[in-house]
């Protein structure tokens, strides 16, 4: 059973990572590096909007449909989510596109800016709503399916037209296509019933969870656009190449939290849930150890065979990226399946806050001394900011917990 929601988790994840390598590869090349490095500003504003307007539900979501009484009450909670997350997709998206367009070289600002709206729009995805509710096919049908058909495509257009905006057009297309169809299929309309004082509820009960996750977005998304304004276009884009391969890696630590957060959680402390945290824990590790490797040994040579010389990172990058890969690995069980389940998202926010205060400075300083070569690894320090604290907090818990559930 473990290995179908391995296989049925991974699919949809695994279609939307490989499917832009069909596509970076003309990307990267259409426009050289000053279109390369307004994609790499957009996508990494657009993933911090992504992260802000997803609110908290991809980490509390899932749990929460988990333990939802009824078909009825899960549909409730996802129409809740949808609203509240559309709302501040709609305000932060404004906001971090105008910065994105004055960000990059003129003649790029539209690109950069629809970018920034394409990568945020996954902030309303639904993974998390398929991984609580056990039906894998959810993100196959109404994400993965769709994302991958219009991302594609967009390379097809981009090789006849020349025109790199068809990239950020034709994403958002797919996305917002494929939340019309669920909408459609869970409440046969286009847009989910909208009940404004249980949105507000929503806001109030997500507000920690939700803060830890802009603050983080705001030095995990960091790197890139800090190379576009301290250093300049052709750092930002080199930056931007080590970034793509690092961020489809974290696919990887998504499927496996995916796979594991049901199954964790629905063994009671009686039985053996301790036992499945380490099991958990330890299959993040090995995830994050081979991420680790792989980057290291393989990124450079790739990223440069993939998206072309002009645009190459430097193999100094990738040692920082690894780390920090593992790093993301071993915090994200801790979060999502000790932490947030038993409601310790203060010690989550906090985690964050304090990284964002150690990671932002040390990636400016770094940035202004040693180059963009050097601002990955104050994105690492951010990260071992995070797991000190998660770490010790989360096996505090699991001890407590399991003691707990032996004298009962």
């Amino acid at each position: 059973m473990l290995l179908g929601r391995l296989f049925g988790f991974g699919a949809a994840p695994m279609v939307v990572a490989v499917v832009p390598l069909l596509v970076l590869p003309v990307a990267s090349r259409i426009e050289g590096p000053a279109g390369w490095a307004a994609v790499g500003t957009g996508q990494a504003l657009g993933s911090l909007c992504a992260m802000i307007c997803s609110y908290g539900w991809n980490v509390a979501g899932g749990a929460r449909v988990a333990l939802a009484s009824d078909d009825a009450a899960r549909r409730e909670i996802y129409a809740n989510s949808f609203w509240s997350r559309l709302i501040v997709f709609g305000v932060v998206g404004a906001v971090l596109a105008t910065l994105a367009g004055i960000l990059v070289e003129p003649g790029f600002t539209a690109v950069a800016a629809l970018v920034v709206l394409a990568t945020g729009l996954s902030g309303l995805g639904m993974a998390w709503y398929a991984v609580g509710t056990g039906r894998a096919r959810l993100v196959v049908q109404y994400e993965a399916i769709p994302i991958a058909v219009f991302t594609a495509a967009s390379a097809v257009v981009m090789q006849l037209t020349g025109a790199l905006i068809a990239f950020p057009l034709m994403l958002i297309v797919g996305t917002a296509g494929g939340l019309v169809a669920l909408n459609l299929h869970l409440y046969k309309r286009v847009l989910p019933p909208f009940r404004p004082r249980d949105v507000r509820a929503s806001f109030r009960r997500n507000l920690s969870i939700a803060s830890a996750d802009g603050i983080g977005g705001s030095y995990t998304t960091a790197p890139v656009p800090l190379a576009q304004g301290l250093v300049g276009t052709q750092a930002a884009a080199e930056l931007t190449s080590a970034d793509k391969f690092y961020r489809i890696g974290l696919t990887a630590i998504l499927v496996m939290g995916n796979t594991l957060q049901k199954w964790v959680l629905e063994a009671s402390w009686q039985e053996d849930r301790a036992r499945r945290h380490a099991i958990a824990l330890l299959a993040h590790l090995g995830v994050g150890i081979i991420g680790l490797l792989v980057l290291v040994i393989a990124g450079p040579a790739v990223a440069t065979w993939l998206l072309g010389a002009e645009v190459a990172p430097s193999p100094a990058l990738f040692p920082a990226y690894g780390v920090t890969f593992l790093i993301i690995s071993l915090t994200t069980p801790l979060i999502r399946n000790v932490l947030v389940p038993a409601d310790r998202s203060r010690t989550v926010l906090v985690a964050t806050v304090l990284s964002a205060g150690v990671g932002l400075p040390a990636m400016t300083v770094c940035g202004l001394l040693g180059g963009a070569t050097t601002i990955v690894w104050g994105l690492a320090l951010s990260e071992v900011v995070v797991l000190a604290i998660v770490g010790t907090t989360a096996a505090r818990e699991v001890r407590a917990r399991h003691r707990e559930g032996r004298a009962e």
